[in-house]
């Protein structure tokens, strides 16, 4: 695009001419990630500090110039590609580690910090973060945040978005807001969390940190087939058993990485699993008996312990040097990046593999066994155009085959523009129109990394997944009643926690538990279900969940804002939205960063953006301790939600609980 030389002049005014470059060869430079895609930007301003951001947008927007945040540029999935062309904004410069408090458990930081960097500073204080991708050395934690990418611990300790507390950030009209996990409301840290930058620029985070364990034992392992080896994973949590890293990989990786990075992995396995256990040595050492019996009972040919932290890291420079190690073998490298249900990995795995030969493509197979999420990494050259064309059929048919086994688009890659045009695959229309009127919401110009995400023509091309149930098909037909004639109402579950005595729209029809599964300890159940009577019946299956018993449902529990630590519980949601359609968000899945996170944007929300009818949780063998319930607080409008609210309720039907306090 044409950039104005007013514009131009004005930009190096504010951060300096010699940070302001249109000269191609920055251009250029600036015109790829590790993806396929590349489209070279107008423009590329270097950032050197986060309080010129708010300026630079302002005058981006008022010159109407799209424009991209960049860093490291480490994904896969073109998130980085300046599609409308525009400007680049490195914010590789902004990496600096602002505070440290041990404390309070928290780091201060600034987006460009690379992700090794802060572990690093953590280290002399005996404390680490928690996320890791294996790219940790050089990705930074803004874009770990834009992508949700958490890496291998997120089994045990969650994914980047539950170990964000605070975000601070400038919409893309220049307006700069900090959103926090105090705050009433929805979870917009969880929900900013993934975005890829299409809602603005981060400038500030502040994230969770935790004391080292005391003990950590690595362990590797082989198997006579993948298949065997994946099957150990599903019965390792079956038995309770939470791994601190689960990671898998075929004989192709495994060679390869052991030519490139000598990490002592045994040759001419055609399966190997890296196993991590922590915590406290009486547990661990009993849960490494359990663990290595499991594994032998799979049929496992070698158990080896790792004897110390220098063997313990030389097992693991291995796995983070798969990408490497692949790379070696083509001028190309394309990864993957699907995630299925636990007990579907088995079958996606023989799926993929005929894929593979089908399409006469050549792939490494890794995957973080204990979630789900696999990275085919398909090597080729690009110059052999049949070739790139094999990869991308090959490439489209995996996703698909996550999507039809109850999986999704991306476990922590994102979807950029590389697969964009499967989200009409793995979305229905409905959902995918939300998606298009949030990214309107907040950024009307569609100025900030435009064109991702959203498919094109997904009103033609997406799913449809059938008709409503008949309960929610009746609380549907009440939601027209009201918008024809502009009544407004309540959302309540038991009305336990409002208490409300206006008008209400209830959930109390969708009182069904619909699912209870045992192989993914997943439940999925209607909003109305009462705690009790979801107690009842788990503990009829020997399971359990984190919410307490009590009078409330299960939709209140979630959207009232009274168990944020339940959010990270939660996989699925389905919703109906204030124009009577329903969209639907993940499943039995423990990643997912497939599109905008409805979860956590209704999660909190007290029925204001809409009603949630039905929810899929994690559960775990045994009793757990039960989440203690915080006060309820009537949610506090910031500009988000206000945003958001005119777009997605323009008649005001969902009221806001705030007025019911202020009666």
């Amino acid at each position: 695009m044409h950039i104005p030389a007013a514009a131009r002049r004005t930009l190096q005014k504010q951060v300096g001419k010699e940070n302001v470059r249109y000269d191609d060869i920055s251009c250029l430079l600036h015109a790829y990630d590790c993806s396929l895609s590349r489209v070279r930007p107008d423009l590329v301003i270097h950032v050197q500090q986060a309080n010129q951001l708010a300026p630079l947008v302002k005058i981006l927007s008022r010159y109407r110039i799209p424009f991209v945040a960049r860093a490291a540029a480490t994904n896969h999935a073109g998130s980085c590609a300046a599609l409308k062309g525009g400007a680049i904004l490195n914010l590789a410069g902004l990496n600096h580690i602002l505070e440290i408090n041990i404390k309070e458990g928290y780091a201060l930081v600034e987006p460009g910090v690379v992700t090794e960097q802060l572990q690093q500073a953590l280290a002399p204080y005996g404390f680490f973060y928690a996320p890791d991708p294996a790219s940790q050395q050089v990705c930074t934690l803004g874009g770990n945040v834009a992508q949700n990418a958490s890496g291998s611990r997120c089994l045990k300790y969650g994914g980047t978005l539950d170990h964000v507390l605070e975000i601070s950030f400038v919409l893309p009209d220049g307006e700069t807001l900090t959103v926090s996990r105090r705050e009433a409301g929805p979870d917009w840290v969880g929900f900013l969390t993934g975005s890829e930058g299409t809602f603005g620029l981060i400038t500030q985070l502040k994230v969770k940190i935790l004391p080292k364990p005391k003990h950590i034992q690595t362990f590797l392992v082989t198997f006579p087939s993948l298949e065997e080896c994946v099957q150990t994973v599903t019965d390792l949590i079956a038995r309770g058993i939470v791994p601190r890293c689960v990671e898998a990989m075929d004989q192709l990786t495994a060679e390869s990485i052991e030519k490139f990075a000598h990490a002592g992995y045994p040759l001419h396995a055609p399966a190997l699993l890296i196993l991590e256990l922590d915590g406290e040595l009486p547990r661990l050492n009993r849960e490494k008996e359990k663990l290595e019996q499991i594994c032998r009972d799979h049929r496992a040919e070698q158990f080896i312990t790792a004897k110390n932290e220098t063997e313990r890291q030389r097992i693991w420079s291995g796995r983070r040097a798969a990408y490497a190690a692949m790379a070696r073998l083509a001028p190309n490298i394309q990864v993957c990046d699907g995630t299925v249900p636990r007990s579907a990995l088995p079958s996606t795995l023989r799926r993929v593999r005929q894929i593979l030969q089908d399409t006469q493509t050549r792939a490494s197979l890794l995957f973080h066994a204990g979630d789900g999420n696999f990275h085919p990494q398909l090597i080729f050259d690009e110059r052999n155009k049949l070739e790139t064309k094999r990869v991308h059929q090959a490439i489209k048919q995996i996703l698909q085959t996550c999507v039809d086994a109850g999986g999704t688009l991306s476990g922590e890659h994102g979807i950029g523009v590389e697969k964009r045009g499967l989200m009409s695959y793995a979305y229905d229309k409905n959902t995918l129109r939300l998606f298009a009127q949030i990214k309107q919401a907040l950024d009307p110009q569609q100025l900030a990394n435009p064109l991702k995400i959203i498919p094109l023509n997904y009103e033609e091309e997406s799913r449809d997944f059938g008709p409503l149930s008949p309960e929610i098909q009746t609380l549907c037909d009440q939601l027209n009643v009201a918008r024809a004639a502009t009544n407004s109402f309540f959302v309540t579950g038991a009305n336990s926690t409002l208490q409300t005595k206006s008008s209400q729209l209830s959930t109390r029809l969708l009182n069904r538990i619909l699912d209870i599964d045992l192989a993914n300890y997943t439940v999925t159940a209607q909003a109305g279900v009462t705690l009790a009577q979801l107690h009842r019946a788990l503990k009829a299956k020997h399971v359990s969940c984190s919410l307490p018993t009590g009078k409330g449902t299960l939709g209140g529990a979630f959207s009232s804002g009274r168990f944020p630590g339940f959010y990270t519980q939660v996989t699925g949601l389905q919703a109906l939205l204030a124009d009577g359609s329903c969209v639907r968000y993940g499943g039995k899945l423990t990643k997912n960063a497939a599109g905008y996170n409805l979860i956590r944007l209704f999660a909190g929300a007290q029925g204001t953006l809409g009603l949630v009818t039905e929810l899929t949780f994690k559960i775990k063998a045994g009793e757990q301790k039960a989440l203690p319930p915080k006060p309820w607080q009537p949610l506090q409008p910031n500009s988000l939600w206000k945003r958001l609210k005119e777009k997605l309720d323009p008649q005001g039907l969902w009221n806001t609980p705030a007025k019911e306090k202020n009666k």
